[in-house]
């Protein structure tokens, strides 16, 4: 019986890469369900997320808050900027650290 549980278990841990792939069509959403680069997923949510926030509140004629405005058009470049600048950091230095380990 545990030998059952322990592979069901393995099992749920396994991301589908089509379903991934998928979810990303919205932006961050297939990074986020894939469990990895959490931030970069994030960041990318937060940039499409406001974005269709303030597009529907346009086509609906509702007044857009100001702090809305200025995340989408500030504050969301400007977190994804941030998280992909930290990615590519931790992605170059994997490599360095794999490029010496290759050498040695």
């Amino acid at each position: 019986m545990m030998e059952f549980w322990n592979r069901l278990r393995k099992r749920l841990k396994r991301r589908s890469p089509w379903l991934a792939a998928l979810l990303n069509v919205v932006w961050g959403l297939g990074y986020l369900y894939a469990g990895r680069k959490k931030l970069v997923g994030l960041s990318l949510l937060s940039l499409v997320w406001p974005g269709l926030t303030v597009a529907g509140m346009i086509q609906s004629g509702s007044e857009v808050p100001v702090f809305l405005i200025y995340w989408t058009t500030i504050g969301a470049p400007l977190f994804v900027c941030l998280a992909l600048a930290r990615d590519a950091y931790i992605e170059a230095e994997k490599g360095n650290r794999e490029k010496e380990r290759d050498k040695a």
